[in-house]
C-alpha cells in the first residue's frame, strides 16, 4: 500500500476519487432531508443526522481496517492525544460549525467560502511544517482553482451581506478542515490510517448526535430509504477520509491541498444530474480553470527549464 500511495499518478487519482465522493455527498444530503422531513430550521435534526453519518462510518473505517490492513498493529503505538485533536478538529467542530453555517446562509455562498479551503492548507502547512514552502507555482494554481470556484457561483445569489453565525462559521468550519489535513500530514506519518480515521469519525460523531438530539425541533423516523441514504453517506466519509488521509501520508498537504477544489465542482455536477439541475457555461468554464490550477501546480517547471 505504502509503494502505491508513493507513486504520484496513483496519489493523485486516488485523491480525485475521494473529492468526487465528497461532492456526491451533497446531493445525497439534501435528498436525506426531504426523505426525513427536516425542516429548513432545524439545526438539531441536521446536526444528529451527521452525528449518525459519521459514527456509521467508523464502523465501516474499522471493518476496512479488519478487512485491508496487513500490518499487525500494537495499540500501545497508536498517538491517542493526536486522534483525540483530530476527532474535535475535523470531525466535530468542523462539521458543528459548517451545519449551522449552511442554515444561516445561501449553499452557492458556502461553496464559494469553501473554496479557500486550498489556500488554508497551503498557509496552515507553511506554519505548521517545516518541509512545506509556499512557492509561486503554487499560489497561481490556487489562484487559478479558486477563481473557477468563483465562477461557477458568480451571478447566483452571491452578494457581500455577512454573517457570523452564517458565511463567518462556514469560514470558521473550512478553517479546521484545513487544519485537520495539515495535522494529518505532521502527526499521521507513522500511524496506521484506518485507526486514525476510524475511532476519529467515532469519536467526533458522538458530540454530534448528542447535541443533535438534544436540540432536534422533532423527531426523526427511520425507513428504508433514509437508511440506505444514510449508509451511502458513511461509505463516502468512510472512504474518502481513509482515501485522503492515506495520501496525505506520503505526499505534500500544500501541493495536494488544491484538490479540494474539486469537492464543489463534482457537486455541482451531481446536483446536475441526481437533482436535474441546469448545466451552464459558467459551470464549465469553473471546470476548465480548476484543471488548469490542477495542471499548473502539476507541471515540473524545474525540469522542463533543464530541458
Amino acid at each position: 500500500m505504502e509503494k502505491i500511495f508513493k507513486n504520484k499518478k496513483y496519489a493523485i487519482a486516488f485523491s480525485l476519487l475521494a473529492m468526487f465522493l465528497w461532492g456526491s455527498a451533497i446531493p445525497m444530503i439534501k435528498t436525506t432531508y426531504e426523505v426525513f422531513s427536516v425542516a429548513g430550521d432545524d439545526v438539531g435534526s441536521k446536526i444528529y443526522l451527521a452525528g449518525i453519518r459519521f459514527f456509521m462510518a467508523g464502523l465501516m473505517t474499522y471493518g476496512y481496517y479488519l478487512i485491508f490492513n496487513r500490518e499487525k498493529l500494537d495499540f500501545s503505538k497508536v498517538n491517542k492525544l493526536f486522534i483525540i485533536k483530530l476527532a474535535l478538529v475535523q470531525t466535530t467542530i468542523q462539521y458543528l460549525f459548517y451545519y449551522i453555517g449552511l442554515s444561516n446562509t445561501l449553499g452557492v455562498k458556502a461553496s464559494v467560502i469553501q473554496a479557500s479551503n486550498a489556500f488554508i492548507i497551503v498557509i496552515l502547512a507553511r506554519l505548521l511544517l517545516e518541509d512545506e514552502l509556499i512557492t509561486r507555482q503554487k499560489l497561481l494554481s490556487l489562484l487559478v482553482g479558486t477563481l473557477g470556484i468563483l465562477v461557477v457561483n458568480m451571478g447566483q445569489g452571491t452578494d457581500f451581506n455577512l454573517s457570523l453565525t452564517g458565511e463567518g462559521f462556514i469560514l470558521i468550519a473550512t478553517t479546521f478542515g484545513a487544519l485537520g489535513t495539515v495535522l494529518l500530514r505532521k502527526y499521521g506519518g507513522d500511524q496506521n490510517s484506518f485507526i486514525v480515521i476510524s475511532f476519529q469519525l467515532l469519536l467526533g460523531s458522538i458530540p454530534l448526535i448528542v447535541v443533535g438530539f438534544l436540540t432536534a425541533k422533532t423527531g426523526l423516523i427511520m425507513n428504508l430509504k433514509g437508511f440506505m441514504l444514510l449508509l451511502y453517506g458513511a461509505f463516502v466519509s468512510a472512504t474518502a477520509f481513509t482515501l485522503w488521509s492515506l495520501v496525505l501520508k506520503y505526499q505534500s498537504a500544500g501541493e495536494f491541498g488544491i484538490y479540494k477544489l474539486f469537492i464543489p465542482i463534482f457537486g455541482s455536477i451531481l446536483s446536475v444530474l441526481i437533482l436535474g439541475e441546469r448545466f451552464t457555461i459558467r459551470l464549465l468554464l469553473g471546470l476548465v480553470l480548476v484543471l488548469l490550477g490542477s495542471l499548473i501546480l502539476n507541471i515540473d517547471l524545474e525540469g522542463a527549464r533543464k530541458k
